[in-house]
């Protein structure tokens, strides 16, 4: 929305995925938090192998990108039809366990694993973006009278990989400083009523209709964003991707409801996630390429800049003072 707008937008193609979310038919993507494999889980893969200690030093203590990715090898390489890895905690002390995580093991009771008796299915999951709309750190964006913080906001603070727990540092810091920003520079009377972009005013029950276009559109956009702009990316594809988003462009549902609303604005998410994964010529953080596995600091220190159709790359804003 903000794009659409003439904000511009940075670091799109910085997605971090989660390596560690429950997998099992009817059961949500519960994330699993990585203090498990602090604590000593193992990671197995289909033969009940470990193999992080193939990937990484640091074997389960890797960072979370680098287990996303390997989890995802491992995947590719399974003999079976729905392939899964598993975390394993069977081997750490049970009542530990469950004094330790109550939340994890209450969820995965519900699903009938018991976590310090049984392994648990997991495949990586999208977790968090780090890229949004650019602000300078004060929210402003270029846009006059629009401000952004927390988790819709690029500010540049958790740079290519978000670090734990770091979104609760930028929702209050960031939070808190576009609010005395907006009280200090611009306060407007904002309308309570809710408008449809053609002047009508949406009714509230109009808005929650159920959509099966809009579901089918959206589950269509994730299928080729995982396939083509997931945890590991390719030049070819990305190539290939980003023309097939934007000829979905003309088959966004046209109801009014809130789910076609979103499947509008889940595209425009996608593109701009693709095209700036496509501009991007290296690995870096969480956005890794195949054909440029490597850092390209001369080029690529930089944030990416979406303005409407053009993407730049620019320094980091190294000041409180500094301005969009």
């Amino acid at each position: 929305m903000a794009w659409r707008a003439g904000a511009e937008i940075s670091d799109m193609e910085f997605v971090q995925f989660h390596p560690t979310a429950l997998y099992l038919k009817g059961a949500p993507h519960f994330l699993l938090s990585e203090a498990l494999r602090g604590e000593g889980a193992y990671l197995r893969n289909s033969n009940l192998a470990r193999f992080m200690a193939k990937y990484h030093e640091l074997a389960e203590l890797a960072p979370r990108d680098v287990v996303a990715r390997a989890i995802t090898h491992e995947l590719e390489v399974c003999p079976l039809k729905d392939p899964v890895v598993f975390l394993d905690l069977t081997h750490l002390r049970a009542e530990k366990i469950k004094n330790r995580f109550p939340r994890i093991f209450a969820t995965c009771m519900q699903y009938n694993i018991d976590i310090t008796e049984e392994m648990i299915p997991i495949r990586p999951a999208a977790h968090y973006a780090m890229g949004g709309v650019r602000t300078d750190l004060d929210g402003r964006t270029n846009l006059p009278g629009l401000y952004a913080a927390g988790e819709v906001a690029a500010t540049g603070v958790h740079g290519a990989n978000r670090l734990a727990s770091n979104s609760l540092l930028e929702g209050l810091v960031y939070g808190a400083r576009a609010a005395q920003t907006m009280a200090n520079e611009y306060a407007p009377v904002a309308s309570t009523r809710n408008h449809h972009p053609n002047g009508k005013t949406v009714k509230g029950e109009d808005r929650f209709v159920a959509s099966p276009e809009a579901e089918e559109f959206i589950s269509q956009v994730q299928k080729i964003m995982w396939q083509n702009v997931g945890i590991v990316r390719e030049g070819k594809k990305l190539r290939e991707t980003v023309p097939m988003l934007e000829n979905l462009r003309a088959k966004v549902p046209a109801t009014t409801c809130r789910r076609a609303y979103e499947a509008k604005n889940i595209l425009d998410t996608a593109v701009l996630i693709a095209r700036s994964a496509l501009a991007r010529l290296e690995s870096r953080g969480a956005h890794y390429r195949m054909d440029y596995p490597f850092h390209d600091d001369q080029k690529f220190l930089k944030h990416s800049v979406v303005s409407g159709e053009r993407i730049r790359f620019e320094p980091a804003l190294k000041t409180a003072d500094a301005k969009v």
